[in-house]
This record gives C-alpha cells, structure tokens and sequence, in this order.
C-alpha cells in the first residue's frame, strides 16, 4: 500500500488511525520544514520512531545520560563497541553492565514517545506510508505501543497545551521553589495530585491543613527537585523521563498551585545600571588607560614567558586543548557527517544501490575530498551492511575515540533495495570500510 498526501488534507491523527484500523507494518515517514521523522509499526503497533533534526536530543544514550541513568564515559565506551561489533546499543549496555533493564526500557518508550507526540501539533508538511513485511526493533526490550492510547494523550495534549502556554510562556523561563510551611513529598498515588484546571482555591487551602505534608503527583515530583532558580523550564525536563508536554504541564500544576514562582529578570533595568555605571567610570577609565597598557604589555610578556603554566594563553607550545575551539569543531564535524549521510542516500536514490565506500561520493562529484575527515585530520568510519539495507558512519572525539553525538544510522527498506544487492551474499556478510 502506498499511503502518502499533505497534512492539509488528512492529520497526523487519522493517519495514525488509518494505520491502527488496518493493522499495517511498515514505515510512516512525515516531512515538515523544520523536521523529517519516521514512524515504524508493526500490526498498526507504533515500535520505533525517528528524528534527522532531533536525533541528539532523542537518541536513546544521550537520554539516558540526560536522565542520570548512564554516565558519559560508559555511553562512549559502548558506542565504540557498536562502531566495531554493530550489536545494539541497548544489548551492549546490559552486557557490560553499564545501566539497568528498566532504565533502558524506560529509556527506549520515552525516545518513541518523545519524538511522536511532537508531530501532533503540525500542521504542514507530507507523509508517505511504505508497507513492509517486517520490520526490525528490540523486541526484547520495546513494548509495542497502541495508537489508541496516543490519540488520546495527543488529543488531551492539543487540547491543555493552549491553556499551559499562558502561563508557561517560554521554555526558556526560570522558576525558583516558594517557600510553604508543609513539607513537599510524592505521592504514592497520582489520583492524589490535585489537577489545575478543575481545581479551586477553596480545594488548595481545605488540602493544606497544618503539618500535613503536600502531596504532588511523580511529575511533578521529577521537576519540582531539580527546580533551582538556574535552570529553564527546558532544561529541566530533558533531565527528566517526561515528554516536553508532561514536563511543562508539571511546572504549570506546580505554579497553579502555589509551589514554585517565575524567577524575573528585568532586562531594561539591567541596561539602564550598566549605562550609568559606564558613563560614571568612563573619566577613571581614561586616566587609568595608560597604566592597563603596560600592564597588558607586562601581562604579554609573561605570558609568553610562562605560557605553559598560564590557562589564559590560547597560543602556546605545545599547543593546549581549548574548550570554545573543540566547541567549534565538534560542530563543523557533525555538519560534515550529515553532509556524507545525505551524500550517501543521493547516490542510493540514483544509483539504487549504497557507495562501497565514501571515495565513490567524491568521484561521483557528491563530495569533494576534504568532506571525508573530521576537523582534526581523521578519516570518518562507513560502516555498511549491504544485505540489511542498513549503513552506519561515526565520527570522533579530539582524541581519537567514538563521540556520543557523532554516529549516525541510516535504513532503508529491503524492498527497496535492487535484487543484484542482495544476492550471493550471506546474512552475516557485514562490508566494513574505514
């Protein structure tokens, strides 16, 4: 079946109905301006979903990083099993031992979820359905998801969110906890929370009774403790195993109720003291230019002189590792790596076959040379898996190991692959080229 149009003519919601109702397996793939993400189903269960905009944020390691459950340097050293075994990333981190099988359960429903409630609030955008056969997740470890139970949060969502906006203006808004005179726990039981938009004042005040503790729901839990008056509201919920919507209602439940207060930063005002203070200086400041001038030629000169000892000294010999330039490099490598993917699938769509390595791209003209390393001289790792239709390319840190944020993954489906590819070859025949 080959479902595809506009999100004009039908929503992502009678879609995913549409998809539900037949019972179909297969890949739904949503184009926007901003974003392309892939849904998979399995008997019009959703199992997988996929973000090429989002895919650092959503990707299954770094959530688990986000949310405490794995520490960086473990999530970099299966990623680099990966690169060299091709296994799951969610088998290596139970092998070695480096998170629980309920973390990564729960990790792996909140990627899916996390990517799939994003779409409900689009608008524009096309969408093409591919029916497949099978599809190929983790099993062991996915639990099919029911449409049914989506278009319901999604419709609750479409609905609260207006009314969450008002008051939570911006992700980038700051709260600080108000103080009360009861203490704040969790409750065992989410009927407990007192919902917001039902609710009234007289209920609040009769349910804060002296000394008796203030019960909030487990989201509202999860953000409440990690409100410092620092972090955005943004901030906050990627630390948390809640979607966006779950994690911004919280903060609207915890402000409807008295709990926590916006933290304000007057910007005009702030200005405005800067300005006078400027201006009240600016005399002292002329008459101390000539003294800052040798002192910044006397600083130079030490510098130079003590340059390997002074972390203020960018220039030295050896030169020292910055941060703000491994900064800028680790972004010009990702660009690079999601210019070759892009190279990649442009010569599969023409050729209707993947590159046997990256040098075919620049003899085909997709690349030029200097596209195959990353900013610190070395060669980008392709990875192909011809006979899955799967290809992988990974990219690194400044010392030599698989970054976090530089692995990239691309399938596409069997049935699309030319019949010359995959025959006379083994299920086990993995092409790797470095």
């Amino acid at each position: 079946m080959a479902l595809e149009g506009t999100l004009k003519d039908f929503s992502v919601s009678d879609i995913l109905q549409l998809i539900s109702l037949q019972r179909k397996t297969g890949l739904l793939t949503l184009r926007s301006p901003d974003d392309t993400i892939t849904l998979g189903f399995e008997d019009g269960l959703l199992i997988s979903a996929e973000s090429s905009a989002r895919r650092v944020d959503t990707r299954l390691g770094t959530l688990l990083v986000k949310t405490g459950r794995l520490s960086p340097d473990l999530l970099s050293k299966a990623l680099e099993i990966q690169s060299q075994t091709l296994q799951r990333l969610g088998f290596i981190l139970l092998k070695n031992g480096f998170c629980t099988t309920a973390d990564l359960r729960g990790g792996l429903d909140l990627q899916i979820r996390k990517i799939t409630y994003g779409i409900f609030r689009w608008t524009n955008g096309d969408y093409v359905f591919d029916q497949l056969e099978k599809i190929d997740y983790d099993r062991e470890f996915v639990s099919p998801i029911g449409v049914e139970s989506l278009l319901m949060e999604g419709a609750r969502m479409m609905d609260e969110w207006p009314i969450i906006e008002k008051v939570i203006k911006s992700p980038d808004a700051v709260f600080q906890k108000h103080p009360v005179h009861q203490p704040v726990e969790p409750s065992d039981e989410e009927e407990h929370s007192a919902d917001p938009f039902n609710d009234s004042g007289a209920e609040r005040v009769q349910a804060r009774k002296a000394g008796e503790p203030i019960k909030i729901s487990r989201a509202e839990w999860a953000v409440y403790q990690l409100i410092d008056g620092h972090h955005t509201v943004a901030e906050i919920v990627e630390r948390t195993f809640l979607s966006d919507f779950e994690g911004t209602k919280a903060f609207y439940d915890l402000l409807s109720r008295g709990l926590i207060e916006e933290v304000k930063v007057d910007r005009a005002e702030r200005e405005k003291g800067l300005s006078v203070e400027i201006t009240a200086s600016s005399a002292a400041a002329a008459a101390a230019a000539v003294v800052v001038t040798v002192g910044l030629l006397l600083l130079g000169a030490m510098s130079f002189w003590l340059q390997p000892e002074n972390p203020l000294n960018v220039l030295t010999f050896p030169g020292r590792r910055i941060d703000v330039v491994e900064g800028f490099n680790k972004s010009a490598s990702l660009m690079r790596l999601r210019r070759l993917a892009e190279a990649v699938d442009s010569y599969f769509l023409t050729a209707g076959k993947f590159p046997s390595s990256l040098e075919v791209l620049v003899t085909s003209g997709l690349i030029v040379k200097d596209e195959l390393t990353d900013p610190w001289g070395r060669t980008y790792r392709y990875v192909l898996q011809q006979d899955k239709g799967k290809y992988y390319l990974v990219g690194f840190d400044p010392d030599g190991r698989t970054d976090t944020d530089l692995f990239f993954s691309h399938h596409v489906q069997e049935m699309a692959l030319p019949a010359e590819e995959l025959t006379g070859k083994s299920r086990k025949d993995i092409i790797i080229v470095k």
